[in-house]
């Protein structure tokens, strides 16, 4: 038996035997009327339930608005009652102890997050990811921009080795612009040679800048390789990186600008210590200690360059009898190098200071410069205005302007 009326209201696009949805509609409003005149007890009740729902809702400017956004929800744990909590990454862990500051995503055993990789899934601009101590054996890419990533509780180890890398190219690659990485332990990268043999603790994609400070990086056959950028580099240490020609201790090339503060390049295995292309490079109370590889600072391109108040160390028996090395490729960056205040040891009787004068016209400067040791031969458009030579015995090492991690 259909209602009266069911056959008028069905549309000609409905298939035979079914109903249009305003036919539907229509059967379904009479069938709830029909209830609540036949339940008279039960209407008063409705009309609560409706007005009730209509004060809920939010109406501003005469509009209505969504209620606020669901907060944030992490990871799941399972609490030692047995019981699972949701945990929110920004603020806590659960009914684990917290490692990180309130509002950072937390990385560590334990943690919001067991892996940098897991937290980067979740960052936003201008985020802070802290890392507790301890060691974790992932590669990872930063897409982020302007993102901080610290390491809190001790310093926390990336151990790359034996791992792929980031697209065979670092432990921790730099894909976005204003990327700061503090107080971390970086090594064991490590790559092919017919992937380049050049697998750096630090990399950037071109042009994207970055700050280091507290990193050690170490044990990898490239420390910082990078494309382009205004760099920053403070308190930070550099040893066992270089592994062929082709690869060094810091090796920055491109259209860059790098700035270094208060830290240590030492000991490559072939490579330079410091090899700039930057069309400026600015250094100040730092340490180059070549014991085994190239020289000591390489800046390839010339370039506006300054040397303040460090220390440069020489050995004999590197690959590469050269202190220092200025514009020893090209003339891609026109300028003058300055070295001030500056104190030299070497013991290496073939060490040389060297403009290789591929920018004509422009000089490596020296103020008040001190020879220890065996002075090296200066080679080139030098001007020595104030340098202090000493003759006495060759030391085969100094005291570093900034201590070393390790020995």
């Amino acid at each position: 038996m259909r209602l009266s009326g069911e056959n008028q209201i069905s549309t000609p696009s409905a298939r035979r035997g079914e109903k249009s949805a305003r036919g539907r509609f229509v059967v379904a409003a009479l069938a709830t009327i029909g209830c609540a005149l036949a339940c008279g007890a039960l209407a008063p009740a409705f009309a609560d339930e409706i007005g009730s729902t209509v004060t809920n809702v939010r109406i501003v400017d005469n509009r209505p608005r969504l209620p606020p956004a669901t907060p944030p929800v992490g990871p799941v744990h399972r609490r030692a009652d047995g019981h699972i909590e949701l945990v929110d990454p920004a603020t806590n862990s659960g009914s684990l102890a917290r490692l990180c500051a309130a509002n950072t995503l937390c990385v560590g055993e334990g943690q919001a997050y067991t892996t940098l990789s897991a937290a980067l899934l979740a960052a936003r601009e201008h985020d802070l990811i802290e890392i507790a101590g301890g060691n974790y054996r992932e590669s990872a890419t930063v897409t982020v921009h302007n993102l901080t990533i610290r390491g809190v509780k001790g310093q926390p180890h990336f151990d790359c080795a034996g791992i792929g890398l980031q697209a065979d190219k670092a432990c921790l690659l730099l894909a976005a612009d204003g990327i700061t990485l503090e107080n971390l332990d970086i090594s064991g990268a490590q790559i092919s040679e017919n992937a380049g043999a050049n697998g750096a603790c630090i990399r950037n994609e071109p042009n994207m800048s970055f700050t280091l400070r507290d990193i050690i990086c170490h044990a990898s056959q490239s420390g910082i390789l990078s494309e382009g950028g205004t760099i920053l580099v403070e308190n930070s240490e550099f040893f066992d990186n270089g592994w062929n020609e082709f690869a060094h201790n810091v090796y920055f090339s491109g259209n860059c600008s790098v700035t270094v503060r208060g830290s240590i390049f030492r000991d490559a295995r072939v490579g330079h210590e410091f090899k700039s292309r930057c069309f400026n490079t600015t250094i100040s109370d730092s340490t180059f200690r070549s014991t085994k590889g190239s020289r000591n600072l390489d800046i390839a391109n010339g370039g506006e360059t300054s040397l303040y108040r460090s220390l440069l160390v020489k050995t004999p028996g590197t690959d590469n009898s050269g202190i220092i090395g200025f514009a020893t490729e090209s003339c891609a960056h026109p300028g003058d190098m300055l070295i001030k205040d500056v104190r030299i040891i070497n013991s290496d009787p073939a060490a040389e200071i060297r403009n290789y004068d591929k920018c004509t016209g422009h000089a490596v400067i020296l103020e008040a410069v001190t020879f220890e040791g065996i002075p090296p031969k200066m080679l080139g458009y030098i001007k020595d205005g104030a340098a202090t030579p000493n003759v006495a015995a060759a030391p085969t090492s100094g005291p570093a302007i900034v201590p070393l991690s390790r020995p």
